[in-house]
């Protein structure tokens, strides 16, 4: 008799040791420790699972809490790798524990509000991160489109000015599809309408070769008519 009752002693002792140590890891700010009944007045079998009950409680949000625990490090992990910020600095400053691989890590309520605030404030880099960036692109994108709008009236210029001294009459298409409205406006695409130039310029060079004589005479008379007036 003296043996079982020895025997369930221990058993009392290991739960109740199971309970204080699993406590203390979730919630080590309010850890109250338990009593181990001196007397030994109550040691029954409902006792007993009372106690168990308790413990596998405690081990369940034991388990919730890591999960959360490592979902937030995963979290922080892939935020410092893409803002190249030192993760395991950004880890201890939480909790030296959460920077070591192995070993149990801390898993108290400020422990895991103070996770999800350096993810927030992780979360909140990377988006104004991303607007900078953004911003840049959009920068770069309107320096372009001006960039090639100026080419756009210069190639124009280029164009009239070959069709001038090839004289060619403009023709009504033409000035709509090229006009500066349109250009600037950005109705059409500016790469679009600076092929569309290039390709009227090398038929007006092509036509304008094609009538060198034509027009070497007719440039000669023209002269001619200038200097008798």
């Amino acid at each position: 008799m003296r043996k079982k009752k020895v025997e369930r002693w221990d058993q009392f002792v290991d739960v109740i040791e199971q309970i204080k140590k699993v406590a203390s890891e979730i919630r080590p700010a309010d850890i109250v420790p338990f009593r181990i009944p001196v007397d030994q007045s109550d040691l029954s079998l409902r006792k007993l699972e009372e106690l168990t009950k308790e413990l596998q409680s405690l081990q369940k949000e034991k388990s919730d809490r890591l999960k959360q625990v490592m979902e937030h490090l995963n979290t922080l992990h892939s935020l410092c790798e893409v803002l190249g910020v030192d993760f395991k600095q950004t880890v201890n400053e939480v909790h030296p524990s959460l920077g070591e691989a192995d070993g149990s890590k801390n898993l108290s309520n400020c422990t895991i509000e103070s996770l999800a605030s350096a993810a927030s404030r992780l979360c909140e880099l990377k988006v104004q991160r991303m607007q900078k960036v953004e911003s840049e692109v959009l920068r770069l994108e309107q320096l372009k489109v001006s960039k090639m709008k100026d080419l756009v009236l210069k190639k124009k210029t280029e164009l009239e000015e070959h069709r001038r001294r090839a004289h060619l009459i403009s023709e009504e298409g033409y000035a709509a599809e090229f006009s500066d409205e349109v250009i600037e406006a950005g109705v059409v695409d500016p790469a679009l309408v600076l092929e569309q130039i290039e390709a009227h310029i090398a038929t007006v060079k092509e036509e304008a070769f094609s009538r060198k004589d034509i027009l070497e005479k007719v440039e000669r008379w023209l002269n001619a008519c200038e200097e008798a007036q």
